[in-house]
């Protein structure tokens, strides 16, 4: 009897236990996205909505936990040379692709069964790898593999794509061979660039792939059930997914939303799980602060397509005379001479820490704004000029004093407008290229410094285009080495000031918040990178 009610009392608190670890689970998360992704192929895709789309659909070789640690994803395993140029991975046999059952309406029965059966093998990394190094993909990370053995020569055309250092030894055994030592190569193999993609498949969506979830096979914890670009993306939980981590929320609804204050009270009500929230949105009620990242400057933007703007002695006249004093921390504010934000990082060193007392800027020295001044006035053949500044209304009384020293400094040829207008209303227009000078913020979605200064070559809030910038971004892309890298971001950053494309005053934090109802959910060095893996909702 003692034995029986034993095994009764066991058998309570093992039932009891597993209730427990199962509390939270099953349920599903909203997470806000600021638009709809318009492609999830991870080879092209740039924007951060689809990364994080894709570092949850996918899975690469290796992946991060929750603790930040590298562990494995389609790879069980994995050796380095001695000399560390080339990495051995051991892929798990049996790891079966996602195939949407939607697939069966628009390419037939045939084709859908086929496709659930596919495994994922080593030739599935080398046809991605190949196509992300390929210029004709036009990759935003190619670079990302540079330092794979004759990535940048066929990056610049003068080899073909098979001559990359990535080979399949078997359908289980892949082989990368680096042109030179890579500390953090492991770490990159997570990025959405090194996802694999099946090359039949990939071949049989006729330019297609990634732009609906019919035209997509995923692999990873999740895969994408819905896709409407106007409302929301639902992804569902993978219940092939091989890897190591067990998947916890039975499926996560992206939602889209670009207004910030809209999302912080869907988060108060409990409508959105978490979201990440720009500098200027206070922590909604209801929520907990998961993360603060500094990704964000705020200070002055000149517009360098206006026709007085485009000269650059006026915009160093405009820097020279500004006098940063005026300028009062807020409680999301430390001050800042550099433009590169203090979250992005160079190899294992983070850029503002690294650079210190060296960071570039434009020193407040009148005399050398009057001389900018004549000089500008002289090239452009004007003896007045009429500029609008775009101000948040907060900094109203601040902008005003700086006005005061702007013409005093420089004279009565210099007519300043100021319109007050939300922070919301002066990224429109920054965003639009309809400003003069501007006030705001602006954030990166990147953790590498590079990566950032390089997302400013073809398009930057400044409309500025620059032969020079490019190269410097074009050879900053091909360095590995950290001190080499470090110079090159140093340069970069340091042209960008001495332009006066823009004058720094401090950088601020976004915010990653959580209902208070939500655990689990995981943000790693960027926005790009959010996993749900172990996401938990109670109610």
């Amino acid at each position: 009897m003692r034995r029986f009610l034993s095994l009764i009392l066991t058998a309570a608190l093992i039932f009891s236990l597993a209730a427990c670890s199962d509390r939270g689970a099953n349920k599903s998360i909203s997470y806000a996205l600021d638009s709809s992704p318009s492609t999830l192929d991870p080879q092209y895709a740039d924007e951060a909505e689809a990364q994080i789309v894709i570092s949850n659909t996918f899975e690469g070789l290796v992946r991060i936990s929750a603790e930040g640690q590298i562990i494995p994803g389609i790879a069980q395993g994995w050796s380095i040379s001695e000399d560390g140029l080339t990495y051995t991975f051991n892929l798990k046999p049996a790891t079966e692709w996602y195939c949407p059952i939607s697939l069966k309406s628009e390419f037939g029965n045939e084709f859908y069964e086929k496709y659930t059966s596919e495994i994922v093998t080593a030739n599935d990394f080398v046809f991605a790898m190949r196509r992300a190094i390929n210029p004709a993909t036009g990759s935003a990370f190619a670079h990302r593999l540079f330092v794979i053995r004759n990535a940048t020569d066929i990056y610049s055309g003068a080899l073909p794509v098979e001559q990359l250092g990535v080979t399949a030894a078997d359908d289980n055994t892949l082989i990368i061979e680096l042109a030179e030592p890579c500390a953090d190569f492991l770490e990159r193999l997570t990025e959405g660039v090194f996802m694999p993609c099946n090359e039949e498949f990939f071949n049989s969506m006729n330019g297609r792939y990634g732009l609906t979830q019919r035209h997509i096979l995923c692999n990873g914890p999740f895969y994408v059930s819905s896709w409407d670009s106007e409302s929301a993306l639902t992804i569902r939980r993978n219940n092939y997914y091989a890897g190591k981590q067990q998947v916890i929320p039975s499926l996560v609804n992206f939602t889209f939303d670009p207004d910030e204050n809209s999302v912080a009270k869907k988060i108060s009500n409990g409508t959105v799980s978490a979201a990440l929230l720009p500098p200027d949105c206070p922590a909604p009620e209801n929520s907990v602060t998961v993360k603060e990242t500094a990704n964000s400057v705020f200070g002055f933007v000149f517009n360098c397509a206006d026709s007085s703007l485009s000269n650059t002695n006026l915009r160093l006249a405009l820097c020279s005379s500004i006098d940063r004093t005026l300028f009062t921390e807020n409680d999301n504010a430390v001050p800042q001479n550099g433009f590169v934000p203090p979250s992005c990082v160079t190899g294992s060193l983070y850029y503002r820490n690294a650079v210190g007392e060296q960071t570039p800027f434009v020193p407040f020295d009148t005399a050398k704004a009057a001389d900018h001044w004549k000089k500008a006035l002289s090239e452009l053949g004007v003896q007045k000029i009429s500029l609008t500044v775009l101000c948040p209304e907060w900094l109203d009384n601040s902008v005003r004093r700086q006005l005061q020293i702007w013409q005093k400094t420089l004279g009565i040829g210099l007519g300043i407008t100021i319109e007050n207008k939300t922070s919301e209303e002066i990224e429109k227009a920054v965003s639009s290229g309809n400003y003069q000078i501007a006030l705001t913020g602006i954030t990166t979605p990147y953790e590498s410094a590079s990566d950032f200064l390089a997302s400013l070559k073809d398009s930057n809030p400044f409309r500025h285009k620059s032969e020079e910038y490019n190269a410097i971004v074009a050879r900053i892309l091909e360095i590995d080495g950290e001190q080499e890298l470090l110079g090159g971001c140093f340069t970069a950053e340091n042209y960008i000031l001495q332009q006066g494309l823009c004058y720094p005053l401090y950088s601020r934090s976004s915010r990653f918040v959580c209902a208070e109802d939500v655990d689990g959910i995981v943000i790693f060095h960027s926005e790009n990178n959010v996993s749900f893996i172990g996401a938990r909702r109670y109610d």
